[in-house]
């Protein structure tokens, strides 16, 4: 992993300012890297207490996370929802998972495709349920794309996607229509290296004036 120049990029998740390792991807890319099982407990259940607030209204009746990053914030928002259970998306062919739903799914953060898995034993606890799609980061929306799919494979009803940030825009056109689903706690951008600095691309941050999706809804967290 290499460290990028400078070492560390400033956001507000959830209306807090959180600071982020920048880490180089190539010689030309760089990301502000959230490692969300590295955050601490405070922080899951600050992002979890977020997300779950927005969409308490809605009444999801179950949550569906991806693996590995996004585990902890299922987890999380189905507390603060009330829910006992919860679905995980995997993403290694596990013995149990033989016979699995799948979708493919290209990360930014990985150099070869992926896989998502629905475990079809889950299938009845999505089948006609509203389901809230959560994950870390929707950066190319190829992901949270995937998860949305098998969700509706399975019979469930996608209500909403909630996510601690977004980064840059590129998830938009991945997620076509299903772009609105996307409410996030903050926003970073992608970053060029540029003399080796990383700079951020400007086409990927938000207008000053454009707050984040769901930002000003999100933010405070006191609630659930």
């Amino acid at each position: 992993m290499l460290i990028a120049t400078p070492e560390t990029y400033q956001t507000e998740i959830a209306g807090e300012t959180t600071s982020l390792p920048i880490i180089q991807l190539d010689d030309r890319r760089a990301i502000a890297l959230l490692m969300v099982i590295d955050m601490g407990v405070r922080f899951g259940e600050m992002v979890g207490a977020a997300i779950a607030r927005h969409f308490a209204p809605l009444k999801p009746d179950i949550v569906v996370g991806s693996a590995t990053l996004g585990i902890p914030i299922a987890i999380e928002v189905s507390r603060r929802l009330g829910k006992d259970q919860y679905v995980i998306l995997q993403k290694s062919p596990k013995f149990h998972l033989a016979d699995a739903m799948i979708e493919e799914v290209r990360s930014i953060t990985t150099m070869t495709p992926q896989r998502l898995l629905l475990d079809r034993r889950s299938i009845r606890l999505l089948q006609g349920k509203r389901v809230l799609v959560v994950d870390d980061v929707v950066a190319t929306g190829s992901s949270m794309a995937a998860a949305i799919r098998l969700v509706r494979r399975a019979g469930g009803e996608v209500m909403g996607a909630g996510v601690i940030l977004t980064e840059g825009h590129s998830w938009r056109d991945a997620l076509g229509k299903d772009a609105g689903l996307i409410e996030t706690l903050g926003h970073i951008p992608q970053f060029d290296i540029v003399d080796g600095v990383a700079t951020p691309d400007p086409a990927t941050e938000r207008n000053p004036w454009s707050p984040p999706v769901g930002a000003a809804r999100l933010a405070g967290t006191a609630g659930i």
